[in-house]
């Protein structure tokens, strides 16, 4: 471990580490790209810790050009030049989870004898019991039947909910860990598995009707978690998501790429964790991990927080404390990106344990008090990523009770932060403001596809008739994505042509939530939290999933301005904060999976970043009048824009469940009676018929810059969004949080 003689912080086990290199990753195309250069060059050892690792994934797209960049065969290709691989991946309970641990250990160890993969915990034997009779429960809740929560005994939710000491059903190892002869590491909010390669654009479509070598998401790859789950992920190549129908979800997440000293703790982390399950579960011959070795330095000054490896009753919660620290002597802004935002003020009575709202909230009063701008922006997800209708018993009872949570922790609960700033007699809007991200893009429809059968939104099950191949004239596959229209210096969606009249323009045009997975705080543009640990209970406790990460600050300094004045800036905090709002602002140029910049390269490799462009000042000033207008301009914009071509939800506009209704009526019911409508289709009765049609759908579409969209915090504000009966008592007593 690291010296004492460094300041240890947040009551992390590591220490203060200066002198090291650091690098942002934004969005899995870099990432993955980033980690193929690290395994490329691997010399000695490769050390991968993972909450899901897919062997077949691919790190370089298109696939078809990339053959030898698949995951399992870079691994291969380092055994046999004599690298030895390590891997522990976190052992899913299958009844529960998709993960197919145990295809990544035998695929992977098949390849060489220098490959070896560790699943991890080992679950309780009477697990499958425990899972039957909550899995009755829960149907006898979602058939109509009376219940209460009694009916379940607190030792089973302790069991099923990770309260006892030791191995857990539900609670995981969710590091995102990798190590390149302990020279480089990576860490994050990504995995390595499918569904996370993404270019900045976000392309939710992939069908190319003239050449299949063009398809950059194979197989289950091409994933829309909205939809459908993944399915038997062993079996990858077999995907029921019709991509000539339905979108892809989008995937926006950060991991970063760091060297220097702090590889001393980072490895530690590793062969602690691999050297405690080797002990504890398989005493096999395999030999303990040697320990890490010193490293001479290269740059800016980073410190590392990090979870309990190996078990789960240990309590320790650095990250959440530098949650807290962070925020409160933040001076200007907290820019938050977060897959949850799940959490409580202190008179919250509720069941959520961290008080990072309360912390906001208490920065906020002492700002308003002193009568200083200072803002805090929240970036999440629309809905969280579970399959099926919102209002559906079953299938809508996780999303509604994850957002009831969200939408208690911002607005609607007396506790809330809202609430306790009014109470104060502040205005929220004036300080902080909550957003989603969405896309949308084309799919050539005229894409031939021969699946048996698919699951539609609703959780039916539906016959679709094999495609029959039309006489489609040969187009140009560059327009099989129109995703990077609203970025910055490509094509107007208003010039982009449509080659294939057998298919109604009108009907290729899709929208999806841009779903965020990012672990983040930006503070000032001065200090970075990246994390695998997300705002929530589960991650922030301590004693439940383990998490890792880093807080990064100091290193190069960048004059700058704050709110006008002069201010000197870390320049990586600002630098990432920067291409961030950019990126949803719609001011970077889309990215070229096969042209690699510097952001596809690891650390200690620079960045490219046009520092002093005109896109790069209007995002500068994070408080400054013209910026904040136009980052408000732009998500208004989007809303409206979107809000007229697909209908989607969740949105303002909706505010009880019988307007909801209302919208499902409009979009599912025709002149003929009941049909399966085209969710995330064009609402094309908001506009004309044929060509006239098309030609408004497309100057709506122009409008839209960028991904960033208003969060509708007026979603259901009518109505309650989830019942407090026993399927939400299940999620929130025990803190499935």
């Amino acid at each position: 471990m690291a010296s004492n003689s460094l300041e240890t912080r947040y009551s992390s086990s590591a220490a203060v580490s200066e002198g090291n290199a650091v690098k942002f990753h934004v969005a899995g195309c870099a990432y993955f790209w980033a980690v193929s250069e690290a395994l490329l060059t691997a010399k000695d050892s490769v050390w991968i810790l993972g909450w899901w690792l897919s062997p077949e994934v691919y790190l370089r797209r298109p696939p078809s050009e990339n053959q030898q960049y698949r995951l399992d065969r870079m691994l291969q290709a380092a055994a046999k030049r004599g690298v030895k691989v390590n891997i522990v991946v976190f052992k899913e309970v299958k009844e529960i989870m998709i993960l197919a641990s145990r295809h990544t250990k035998r695929a992977l160890e098949s390849l060489h004898p220098n490959i070896s993969v560790f699943r991890y915990p080992t679950h309780i034997e009477n697990a499958q019991d425990i899972l039957s009779s909550a899995r009755s429960i829960f149907e006898s809740v979602g058939a109509g039947y009376a219940a209460d929560v009694d009916h379940i005994s607190d030792r089973t939710l302790q069991t099923l909910f990770g309260m006892v000491g030791g191995p857990t059903l539900l609670w995981t190892h969710h590091e995102k860990l990798v190590i390149v002869d302990q020279h480089v590491a990576f860490l994050g909010g990504i995995d390595l598995s499918y569904g996370r390669w993404d270019p900045i654009q976000h392309p939710i479509a992939d069908a190319h009707c003239d050449n299949g070598d063009q398809i950059i998401f194979p197989g289950q790859d091409y994933n829309n978690g909205r939809v459908m789950d993944f399915k038997d992920v062993a079996n990858w190549e077999r995907n029921e998501l019709l991509r000539r129908d339905t979108s892809r979800m989008g995937w926006e997440d950060i991991s970063l790429s760091v060297t220097g000293p702090v590889l001393a703790d980072i490895c530690q982390y590793f062969v602690d964790r691999w050297n405690f399950i080797h002990r504890r579960k398989y005493n096999s011959g395999l030999p303990c991990l040697r320990r890490y070795k010193p490293l001479p330095p290269p740059k800016p000054y980073i410190r590392r927080v990090d979870e309990p490896a190996g078990s789960m009753s240990c309590q320790l919660h650095s990250i959440y404390n530098a949650y807290l620290d962070i925020i409160d002597k933040s001076e200007h802004f907290v820019y938050i990106e977060q897959q949850f935002f799940i959490t409580a003020t202190d008179q919250s009575p509720g069941p959520i344990w961290n008080r990072v709202g309360d912390a906001l909230a208490a920065r906020i009063v002492r700002a308003a008090r002193e009568q200083k701008r200072y803002k805090v922006v929240v970036v999440l997800p629309a809905v969280p990523a579970f399959a099926g209708d919102l209002q559906s018993p079953i299938a809508g009872k996780p999303p509604r009770a994850l957002m009831k949570l969200q939408y208690d922790s911002i607005s609607r609960a007396e506790f809330s932060v809202f609430e306790i700033l009014q109470k104060q007699g502040i205005n929220p809007d004036e300080y902080i403001s909550f957003f989603n991200l969405r896309s949308y893009d084309r799919i050539n429809m005229a894409t031939p596809e021969k699946p048996d059968n698919v699951v539609n939104l609703f959780g039916f099950q539906i016959p679709i008739p094999q495609f029959r191949a039309r006489n489609a004239r040969p187009r140009n596959s560059n327009w099989d994505s129109v995703s990077s229209c609203y970025m910055f210096g490509d094509d107007d969606i208003r010039n982009v042509p449509w080659p294939d009249a057998s298919v109604p323009d009108i009907d290729a045009f899709v929208s999806e939530e841009l779903y965020v997975h990012s672990k983040l705080l930006i503070a000032d543009d001065k200090v970075v939290v990246c994390a695998s640990a997300n705002l929530n209970d589960r991650s922030l406790k301590g004693s439940r999933d383990s998490e890792m990460g880093l807080v990064v600050e100091g290193g190069d300094v960048l004059a700058t301005t704050m709110h006008g004045q002069p201010f000197q800036a870390s320049k990586f905090a600002a630098t990432l904060r920067r291409y961030l709002y950019r990126k949803h602002l719609g001011l970077l140029i889309p990215q070229d999976m096969r042209n690699p910049d510097g952001h596809f390269m690891p650390a200690p490799v620079p960045d490219d970043y046009d520092h002093g462009s005109k896109e790069d000042q209007l995002v500068a000033d994070p408080l400054s009048d013209e910026f904040l207008q136009h980052w408000n301009d732009v998500a208004h914009t989007n809303t409206a824009a979107f809000r007229k071509v697909f209908a989607p939800v969740p949105d303002d506009s909706v505010k009880s469940w019988l307007e909801y209704d209302e919208l499902f009526w409009k979009r599912f019911i025709g002149p003929d009676g009941f049909h399966f409508g085209q969710w995330g289709h064009v609402q094309k009765s908001n506009f004309s018929d044929g060509d006239e049609g098309v030609k408004q759908v497309k100057e709506e579409l122009s409008k839209i810059r960028g991904t960033l969209v208003e969060m509708p915090l007026q979603f259901l504000v009518n109505s309650n969004i989830q019942i407090e009966d026993l399927g939400y008592d299940i999620i929130t007593r025990q803190g499935y949080v």
